[in-house]
């Protein structure tokens, strides 16, 4: 599939600051609807895995697009954003690093680990109340892995690739729970590794609100 990463790296920012410059970009170019998931005649919210996500990578804030329909208009939105504002404060953009790349995607016959460079979140409300109410540290162990896979298929059925009946992700984690704050709330994010059968092109997000930066992918084998 078609990926593209854009790094603007003069520019400095906080993770907590990441969805502000989602905002001000999505309201910019309000006109594609690939950035801010709305509909365009009706305002309400598009459920899809988000095709451009906005992130830090190695601390320079960085936008991510993914799908030739993302990447197309991707190239002609960024290449004209000359300025930012974050907090009533403008801040010129004047060294952008745009890349362009075929990224491997889908089904491997071999496993892959892969480090979050930001917190996953794995749960919805639900999950959580049942994670917490859980005491056995396998039961929970169990539950995420569950959450990984189903985070998994949920990607890869929204970018139209579909696995083949014999074709089953399995997964294994290394996690560490740690707090976040999610659009003014409190909530659970996790941190470390995890291997799976399943090929994830290098800065993509699972989970919960990938679009804001949290559960950043990196391949470490």
């Amino acid at each position: 599939m078609k990926k593209a990463v854009l790094l603007l790296d003069n520019v400095r920012l906080k993770p907590s600051q990441i969805h502000k410059l989602r905002g001000f970009v999505g309201n910019l170019f309000r006109d594609y609807d690939v950035i801010h998931n709305h509909d365009l005649k009706t305002g309400k919210a598009i459920y899809r895995y988000p095709l451009i996500q906005f992130k830090m990578i190695d601390n320079m804030p960085a936008v991510v697009a993914v799908s030739d329909e993302a990447v197309k208009n991707f190239s002609k939105i960024f290449m004209g954003l000359d300025k930012i504002i974050i907090e009533e404060t403008e801040i010129p953009v004047y060294e952008k690093n745009l890349r362009c790349e075929d990224a491997d995607f889908g089904y491997s016959e071999k496993q892959t680990v892969y480090e979050f460079l930001s917190p996953w979140i794995a749960l919805n409300q639900e999950n959580h109340r049942r994670y917490m109410d859980l005491s056995d540290k396998s039961e929970k162990s169990f539950m995420l892995k569950k959450a990984l896979v189903g985070n998994l298929l949920s990607m890869s059925k929204s970018l139209g690739y579909w696995l083949g009946k014999e074709q089953e992700i399995i997964a294994d984690a290394t996690l560490k729970a740690e707090n976040v704050i999610l659009k003014g709330k409190p909530m659970i994010g996790f941190t470390g590794a995890f291997k799976c059968n399943f090929i994830i092109p290098d800065y993509l997000g699972i989970g919960k609100s990938v679009s804001r930066g949290f559960g950043t992918v990196r391949k470490m084998i």
